[in-house]
C-alpha cells in the first residue's frame, strides 16, 4: 500500500506545466487518465481506512 500511496502523492504533484509539455493532442486524455487513476486510489484508501477501522473495532 506504500507504493500506492507514494504514486497518489506524485500524481498529485503533476502540474499543468508538466501536461502542456505533452504533445497537444495527446493532453487532454493524459489529464483525464491522471484525474482518474488519482480517483481510485484515493477511493482505495478510502476504503482501506474503513476495512481497518472495522477491523479494529471487531477485536
Amino acid at each position: 500500500m506504500k507504493n500506492l500511496q507514494m504514486l497518489l502523492i506524485s500524481l498529485e504533484q503533476i502540474t499543468l506545466q508538466d501536461i502542456s509539455e505533452i504533445p497537444h493532442d495527446k493532453q487532454h486524455e493524459v489529464a483525464i487518465q491522471v484525474e482518474k487513476l488519482q480517483e481510485q486510489l484515493r477511493q482505495i484508501q478510502k476504503e482501506r481506512t474503513i476495512y481497518r477501522c472495522a477491523t479494529m473495532s471487531a477485536i
